[in-house]
């Protein structure tokens, strides 16, 4: 079995919504697991003096994309710090992997890194809430990285998590970066769904593709986590590739958001009222309705995706598939203003499944 090796989690006083409680943050894994081919893709290109500017990494959440963009650049510095002291030059590397003892390790992980800047949703300690987008303002102040210096005259790296939650503004602040790169910058945009990016964004970088996760990789990182590993078989069906969705899923009140959500799903087009309740009532509020929120959008995902799918097969018009599309995409719409206006969760968990009940329905004629 494949170990997994990160720094003890140390949570800051200002909450991130990449971290789930007493799990590594993605900057303090060490170990990158089911990545393989990534990995040697960048490794190559780093190889043969190759390396593109910008890097899209897209596939499903939680299957290892930021660990990926943290590990890279952790590499980036050590080997320009390792090439700076080496008598003779050092041989070319065997992978990305850089030492918990290395300075670089530490500095990433503390978020020191004078180097490193990252976009990601920033916590409003007035609101007590997490925006919903990335602001104009965070990509500049991001970007003045370029104006000075490289402090460990290396790279300097920009790491986008996520992607997907920059708005207009702020899309096209990073574009103007992408189009002109300083010499040795390097970004990293993580995107759960990269048909949602600005077109000349996708264009300007360079994509690396991320498998979900098999089985048994999300056992090998639960138990490395210190949790409970469920059967093999059972992982297959919960988790679908994404250590985030098992850990999640893997005890105590998610795992019961998680449960009332299926059953919510599994009644359609007539879902059962009590679970819809259930739902309803774990998204209402504070910070672990904020969670169950994300785990209902994550699932309505998935079950439209699925649904979708089953409808391609049997023949279905182009007219209904692009409904489940647009419902899609304006449920994501809807759920974002939610969660930044502080609105009535409550009542759009239950619209939400009324309306896919509906497209259901429509789809069953």
């Amino acid at each position: 079995m494949e170990s997994v090796e990160f720094l003890a989690p140390e949570p800051g006083e200002t909450p991130e919504s990449d971290r789930l409680a007493g799990i590594p943050h993605p900057r303090e894994m060490l170990s990158l697991l089911g990545q393989d081919a990534a990995e040697a893709a960048f490794l190559s290109a780093y190889r043969a003096g190759k390396l593109h500017h910008a890097f899209l990494l897209v596939g499903p959440e939680g299957i290892g994309k930021a660990t990926f963009a943290y590990r890279a650049a952790r590499f980036l510095f050590d080997e320009a710090s390792r090439e700076k002291d080496a008598l003779f030059a050092p041989p070319p590397p065997e992978s990305l992997f850089v030492p918990a003892e290395a300075r670089m390790t530490a500095l990433v992980a503390r978020e020191s890194h004078p180097d490193l800047a990252v976009l990601k949703r920033r916590y409003d300690s007035k609101s007590k809430r997490f925006r919903a987008e990335i602001s104009v303002e965070e990509t500049r102040e991001a970007l003045q990285l370029f104006t000075k210096t490289a402090a460990f005259d290396g790279w300097r790296v920009v790491i986008v998590d996520a992607a997907d939650d920059l708005n207009t503004a702020s899309a096209n602040a990073l574009l103007k970066t992408l189009e002109e790169p300083p010499e040795k910058a390097i970004f990293f945009l993580v995107s759960h769904q990269p048909g949602r990016l600005l077109p000349t964004i996708r264009s300007r970088c360079q994509m690396l593709e991320f498998e979900p996760l098999s089985p048994q990789v999300i056992a090998t990182l639960l138990a490395g986590f210190g949790r409970k590993v469920p059967e093999i078989s059972a992982l297959e069906l919960e988790a679908e590739g994404s250590i985030r969705r098992a850990l999640r899923r893997s005890e105590g009140g998610p795992a019961q958001i998680a449960a009332a959500i299926a059953r919510a799903f599994s009644g359609l087009p007539n879902p059962n009222a009590k679970a819809v309740d259930a739902v309803a009532d774990a998204v209402r509020a504070g910070s672990e309705g904020i969670e169950a929120l994300a785990d209902l959008m994550d699932e309505t995902e998935r079950f439209l995706h699925r649904e979708m799918r089953a409808r391609m097969q049997a023949g279905s018009p182009v007219a209904l598939l692009s409904d489940f599309a647009e419902t899609w995409a304006r449920l994501t719409d809807e759920a974002r203003r939610v969660d930044a206006l502080n609105l009535d969760r409550r009542a759009f968990a239950t619209r939400l499944f009324d309306e896919i009940g509906t497209l259901v329905s429509q789809g069953a004629r």
